[in-house]
């Protein structure tokens, strides 16, 4: 038997017509505010501009998406990107003196390893695996 998987998992109710609670929660908000501002400045000319301003603001944080992600979310991680440390300290390890410096070898080793180098490579890959087994 075959089940339906639901693809819309994040999906949010609806309260008023196309608007979730979140979204009338900041259109409320903002509307309460320029009310507030409408009885303590009355219709002055600071008034306007500021209930322009704050009720574009609401409906911004209500409706508006930047790169796929409500606007009130982006904020929040552009401001805790803002403010968290970023700086990244390097420590140097302390390393032991003995270990620091490559120590050479003689240059008897060193001419053994080249002619076994040139003797793999005319080898090939079977004659050298063929060496290596031959030495242990």
């Amino acid at each position: 038997m075959r089940y339906k998987v639901p693809r819309h998992v994040d999906y949010k109710a609806k309260i008023v017509g196309p608007a979730t609670f979140s979204q009338l929660l900041y259109i409320a908000v903002a509307g309460f505010i320029i009310l507030f501002l409408y009885f303590v400045a009355g219709e002055s000319v600071i008034f306007i501009p500021l209930a322009i301003i704050l009720g574009g603001g609401g409906v911004a944080l209500a409706f508006v998406q930047v790169a796929g992600q409500p606007l009130p979310e982006y904020i929040k991680k552009m401001v805790l990107f803002s403010i968290s440390s970023r700086e990244y300290v390097w420590e140097k390890k302390m390393v032991p003196m003995d270990a620091a410096i490559p120590k050479r070898k003689a240059p008897q080793e060193e001419k053994s390893e080249k002619d076994n180098q040139r003797q793999s490579k005319r080898r090939g890959s079977l004659g050298d695996m063929a060496s290596k087994i031959e030495t242990f």
